[in-house]
């Protein structure tokens, strides 16, 4: 190495010197200092080193003597750095900066760097000096950190915060383009379901492999952000049209027909989904997810799996929907709920056999308000579950006054929504209200809808089985308007099938009709289940209904539904 040797240690003897008359001192420092030096010729090329740099590069100087820097480089570095870096060398004769290198193993680390450009009145006298620290483990806890930050610990994607900022960065770019994006709002119909059935623990697999399915449906066409909650948002950029993403929510909702494979069941899903245009709907991130918002709500409210996108008429119902949830809540702390009791009459001797127990809301400004007007909120929220709980006691407790009179065969039909028939606790619940109220169990019918049987087959067959063994009779509310199939059917201990109104109401004008129930008339009686025909108005219908074996009626041509001491009243006149 003969003259370089030299001429590194004129540098060195050069640099040493310009910092203190203490030749030795410094000497010493150069050597034992934990920040790596470098030092280059006029030509960039490397003459010295210190132990430290060795040590944090892995290169002895004998490896990398009079080759450039360049050998760190690991080309992860952007090239406007290197740029800014020269510029400020040139202008400045100094630079700060990050730079991210390359050990000679080939891993990559972080190093922060200040060179200084030494200038001689010969050029090549002078020299560059690199002064560098690792501060690799420094970065990665910050990357760590800003990682927590803008992500959602449970799935990994984006949240709420890094999700905003995006938007609002690729609004600025579709200015440019002057292409569209697309928000969607994406909510998973029913999830409280599953966290109330079956634990968070299950609630939160359901959510990690939503966000695993919807990364690998989407790949690199969406930025997706888990939102909070079930909730997850989506940023489609450089939209062309509208319709490729109405095509693209179209498939994201057909690939939820595959279930969920949670705690070693299957689960099925289903999404409500909202969506929002840049720039139609909003010209920053804030008022774009708002309104996908309220797109997706519009959609849970008037569809469940599908999507709506935002029309400004949505705002106001949005803003309604919003107070009549708060609203609820008061109507459950204040005891706002009331029940009304429909008759149900046996057809063969026209005598009351039951009621059907039908919750309504005395709103302190709107007035008497039916479950068409409320039930929804009330289910989205989860408070179906404490009206539905309310219902059952109170209506329990009505039934026992009026055995007490008299009207010892009466059985009172309560509806239990999916929410409450799927918690745990739900048979503990039922046996509660039958010990605090004293009510025969023979003489309580619960009734579930399909949906509510069919989430969770094996669940539900247990539960109706303890109840069944309690004396309890269980319906299948509206049937022939879901899935249920004579298979299922078989499986499940009924006492009841409710034939749903909308075939009754069209006997006479419609054979399928008419077909339809004696159908089931005749599958029921085979199965040994009693059959209930709702929505009977006319004597037409009435007759009909005796006619193909039906044993119960309920409907207009009776009673409608009346406050207790109103139903009470027409029980007796009936049974006179």
């Amino acid at each position: 190495m003969g003259r370089g040797r030299e001429w590194m240690e004129d540098v060195r003897d050069v640099f040493f010197k310009a910092f203190s008359k203490d030749y030795n001192n410094i000497k010493q420092l150069f050597n034992t200092m934990n920040d790596g030096v470098l030092i280059t010729n006029h030509h960039q090329e490397i003459i010295a080193v210190n132990a430290a740099f060795q040590k944090i590069t892995g290169y002895s100087l004998s490896e990398i003597y009079k080759k450039t820097p360049r050998i760190l480089q690991s080309g992860k570095t952007k090239r406007a750095v290197f740029e800014e870096m020269w510029k400020s060398l040139i202008e400045k004769g100094t630079w700060t900066g990050e730079l991210i290198n390359k050990r000679k193993n080939g891993e990559e680390f972080y190093s922060y760097i200040t060179i200084t450009h030494v200038k001689k009145d010969e050029p090549e006298q002078s020299y560059f000096i690199g002064i560098m620290r690792d501060i690799t483990e420094t970065k990665q806890v910050m990357q760590t950190i800003s990682y927590l930050a803008y992500h959602d610990q449970l799935t990994h994607l984006p949240n709420r915060t890094y999700f905003t900022r995006q938007v609002n960065e690729q609004i600025e770019q579709a200015m440019r383009s002057g292409k569209k994006l697309a928000i969607l709002f994406i909510d998973l119909d029913r999830f409280n379901n599953v966290n109330d059935t079956l634990g968070h623990t299950a609630g939160d697999e359901l959510l990690t492999k939503v966000a695993n399915r919807l990364s690998v449906f989407f790949e690199d066409r969406a930025v997706i952000s888990r939102y909070g909650g079930d909730e997850f948002c989506l940023l489609v950029p450089n939209v062309e049209t509208k319709k490729e993403v109405y095509q693209l929510t179209e498939e994201l909702i057909e690939s939820f027909a595959k279930p969920f494979e949670v705690c070693g069941k299957k689960l099925y899903m289903t999404t409500s989904i909202g969506i929002s245009f840049y720039p139609d709907h909003g010209a920053d991130a804030h008022t774009l997810i708002k309104n996908a918002n309220i797109a997706m709500y519009r959609s849970k409210h008037e569809f469940r799996n599908n999507y709506q996108e935002y029309h400004v008429s949505m705002d106001e119902g949005a803003t309604e929907r919003l107070q009549l949830e708060n609203e609820l809540y008061e109507a459950l702390a204040k005891e706002q709920f009331e029940i009304f009791y429909q008759l149900q009459v046996d057809t063969e001797n026209n005598k009351p056999y039951g009621v059907e127990a039908l919750v309504r809301w005395n709103h302190p400004e709107k007035g008497l308000l039916s479950p068409a007007m409320f039930l929804g909120v009330a289910e989205e929220t989860g408070l179906i579950r404490y009206i539905d709980e309310w219902v059952l006691r109170s209506a329990a407790k009505r039934a026992k006054q009026w055995h007490d009179l008299g009207l010892t065969e009466l059985v009172i039909s309560v509806n239990i929504s999916q929410q409450l028939f799927e918690r745990k606790e739900f048979v503990n619940i039922v046996k509660d209200v039958l010990n605090e109220t004293k009510l025969d169990p023979t003489k309580l019918c619960i009734e579930i809808t399909e949906s509510a049987a069919v989430v969770d087959v094996i669940s539900a067959i247990e539960k109706l089985k303890q109840l069944k063994k309690m004396g309890i009779k269980i319906s299948l509310d509206d049937f022939g308007t879901g899935y249920s199939s004579l298979s299922q059917l078989k499986s499940f201990p009924l006492d009841v099938i409710k034939i749903d109104q909308s075939f009754v109401r069209g006997l006479l004008k419609e054979q399928e009709s008419e077909a339809i129930i004696r159908l089931i008339v005749a599958m029921a009686r085979d199965l040994n289940y009693s059959v209930i025909c709702e929505g009977v108005e006319t004597d037409s219908q009435k007759e009909f209904i005796q006619k193909v074996g039906c044993h119960y009626m309920q409907g207009y041509l009776f009673s409608k539904p009346v406050r207790d001491i109103e139903c009470e009243k027409i029980m007796f006149d009936m049974m006179r």
